[in-house]
């Protein structure tokens, strides 16, 4: 049984700089100052946070905690994956919508296709995405309680009960400062190189007719071209790619990219996360600098364990998970 060899995984370590909050949690039902429950006070999102004490009354009423009752170093501020995802490709953030069977080459030609990832419920056509990244983490924890106001009208309105309410209204935030984030990720050299267009698996990037095969990746091919025209990618169709240590050597009709292809698209997904910049709720986030381990070993994210071991720039070809039989 031949053994894959070469890099497995591209995996990074990103900085960045911000000021303020751009993913909030919201509302969030917790204890004021007389010891009565709020429900006006907006949460970021915080890492392992909980709003409840942990003290149960007898009647099974659950504590809430007070708004200050946090400590920033044990449940950071942190941007969800999903909301990094959603802006890092923003630029396609809603052509899913529109994606159906008859126009799945156009979403598979496309950086959605070959790096984010997408499912068709319709048919349940689908690719994996092959790029993992982590929340994004703060280092600096600095956030403090913000009370607010809302001024209405003077005149008075009517509550529920008939009484007189004033228009005017109070509510709080957990607000933050300048904030530094700390995030991981990894691009599948398996799951990027690979384009499946057989059902066999329950993978099928997109349900192709006989002789459609080619065509089909030429158009991969010239779209990976346009993203670095001094190169010559190459995108392989075969109607029997199987994975390498199988015990049954069973294949799939599919699309296999060649090292050039492969390296074209890990560098459009880095320059991609270079360049990431979030500005929204009255905050912003901006990338300082993606550190880069192309690796070759069996430790996954070992630029986070062990970064002294990274390799900055390819040492060989990436692996080869499959081959045409």
């Amino acid at each position: 049984m031949s053994k894959v060899t070469g890099i497995k995984s591209v995996d990074f370590k990103i900085t960045a700089y911000g000021y303020g909050v751009v993913n909030w949690n919201g509302p969030t039902t917790l204890t004021g100052d007389d010891g009565t429950t709020v429900d006006n006070h907006s949460l970021p999102k915080l890492r392992g946070y909980s709003n409840l004490t942990g003290r149960i009354k007898e009647t099974g009423y659950k504590y809430k905690k007070e708004a200050s009752d946090i400590d920033f170093s044990k449940t950071p501020l942190y941007i969800s994956q999903n909301c990094i995802r959603h802006h890092l490709f923003r630029d396609q953030a809603y052509d899913l919508h529109y994606a159906k069977d008859k126009n799945l080459i156009d979403v598979l030609a496309s950086i959605t296709g070959l790096i984010r990832g997408y499912v068709v419920p319709s048919s349940q056509c689908k690719r994996t995405s092959p790029l993992l990244i982590t929340d994004f983490i703060d280092q600096l924890g600095n956030g403090n309680f913000e009370q607010m106001g809302r001024s209405g009208s003077k005149e008075k309105g009517k509550d529920d009960k008939g009484k007189d309410v004033a228009s005017n209204s109070f509510y709080s935030k957990t607000t933050f400062g300048d904030t530094e984030y700390v995030a991981y990720g990894s691009i599948s050299i398996e799951q990027l190189e690979f384009i499946s267009l057989d059902k066999k698996f329950d993978r099928a990037s997109m349900i192709i007719k006989e002789g459609e095969g080619e065509k089909i990746a030429e158009t991969v091919q010239e779209f990976i071209q346009q993203l670095d025209a001094s190169r010559q990618p190459k995108a392989v169709f075969h109607p029997n790619y199987v994975r390498k240590g199988t015990i049954f050597e069973e294949g799939e009709v599919g699309i296999l990219l060649d090292n050039t292809a492969i390296d074209i698209l890990v560098n459009e997904t880095l320059n991609l996360l270079r360049e990431l910049s979030i500005k929204q709720a009255k905050g912003y986030m901006y990338v300082e600098s993606v550190e880069v381990d192309y690796n070759d070993s069996n430790k996954m994210m070992r630029i986070k364990r062990s970064p002294e071991q990274a390799n900055l720039e390819p040492q060989m070809d990436y692996a080869v998970y499959f081959e045409a039989q």
